[in-house]
């Protein structure tokens, strides 16, 4: 990693060198064609960032530029920015890039060696494409980024659920052109943007106005920084406030999921299963299976049987097919009651009789269907 310090810094990753230069390989066809490419990437995708990073320090922003695999990043933190400063600071990184289309479009006229006026041609024709593609809204693009910011100073949370959702639909439409006229990769990319934007919009369908403010978001920053420094206390402290400010919106559900993490962990189950049960339609795969497991032990069995595949798929293994097992014979299903055991028992030989004397089996063992499982594993 190359690391350029200055006002503004500039951090160049490994695979932003790697990806320009298979970009450049496929657009050269040879050694020093992709060489060309790489560094009219490199001297490009800078000249944007610093359209975006210059601007934010403008906003009296502390900006800093990174080169990565899918191209540049420009992150800055600061005084709270108004909706319109917002704008400014993303669009001038797609005009920055427009203005080096005309600086290589007003060198062009210039006298210079063949092989230079060509590696100019290359920058315009390069700068022009990226320019008019950037701003296509559809995110994570500016264009995109553009949108979300106009609709959401218009309509708050609601508008920015929209950008999401208008950018899946854009990408998808972008996918499918580019794969038809055999532009392969740029439609793989818009397809890769497609996805990112529904699965977005899919998990931002419960966000509020909340879970958009920036003390909240930094709140839950500073929650998570101090998980990974192991300062539990700190850690619970910060996400109980982040879960009373941003109430019923994903930042709450995020924090209470942590904070449910860290009951079970320090064994104190039934306070996390007193957290999980009411957003239990909102929960990651790793909480949600941990309520699985919860509820067995609270014999909540309706909900066993509710999760029981889901988590199986998440998180197979043999105390959980059991669980499931007891959930399904407690509500008088032989029949898959005694699936759950004959998957239980691939994983290797238990006490089979022993579990079926346990009396919430009473109900199945006289169950004919029930029976014919139990005959399978003898």
């Amino acid at each position: 990693m190359i690391v350029i310090p200055g006002p503004i810094p500039v951090i160049i990753h490994p695979f932003f060198w790697v990806f320009a230069f298979i970009i450049g390989w496929l657009m050269g066809q040879s050694l020093v064609g992709a060489l060309v490419w790489v560094g009219i990437i490199f001297v490009s995708v800078l000249f944007h960032e610093f359209g975006h990073a210059l601007t934010a320090v403008l906003f009296k922003q502390k900006a800093r530029i990174q080169l990565i695999a899918m191209g540049g990043l420009t992150s800055f933190d600061g005084p709270k920015l108004k909706f319109w400063q917002q704008f400014l600071i993303t669009f001038n990184g797609p005009l920055f890039g427009f203005f080096l289309f005309l600086i290589a479009t007003a060198l062009l006229k210039l006298p210079f060696p063949a092989l230079f006026l060509q590696i100019l041609k290359m920058t315009q024709y390069a700068n022009l494409f990226w320019t008019i593609v950037n701003l296509l809204p559809v995110l994570p693009l500016d264009g995109g980024q553009l949108l979300r910011i106009v609709l959401e100073a218009a309509f708050g949370v609601q508008g920015f659920k929209a950008s999401l959702l208008i950018g899946a639909i854009l990408s998808g439409l972008f996918s499918l052109y580019f794969f038809l006229v055999q532009a392969y990769l740029v439609g793989a990319f818009f397809f890769l943007f497609a996805f990112q934007s529904f699965e977005s919009w899919r998990r931002s369908r419960f966000a509020n106005r909340s879970d958009r403010e920036d003390e909240n978001k930094q709140l839950m920053i500073q929650a998570e920084e101090a998980l990974n420094a192991g300062n539990r206390t700190e850690a619970k402290r910060l996400l109980e406030e982040v879960r009373q400010k941003a109430s019923g919106g994903m930042l709450a559900h995020a924090a209470q999921q942590y904070l449910a993490y860290l009951d079970y962990k320090e064994g104190k189950k039934r306070d996390a299963y007193d957290l999980l049960l009411p957003i239990k339609d909102h929960l990651a795969d790793d909480a949600l299976c941990i309520l699985h497991e919860l509820a067995a032990m609270e014999k909540n069995y309706p909900l066993v049987i509710e999760l029981s595949a889901k988590c199986y798929q998440i998180d197979p293994t043999q105390k959980m097919a059991i669980d499931n097992a007891r959930a399904f014979a407690h509500e008088g299903n032989g029949m898959h009651a005694g699936g759950w055991l004959q998957t239980a028992w691939q994983y290797g030989t238990f006490s089979v009789s022993q579990v079926i004397e346990e009396e919430v089996f009473k109900g199945v063992r006289d169950d004919p269907e029930f029976k014919q499982f139990l005959e399978t594993l003898k």
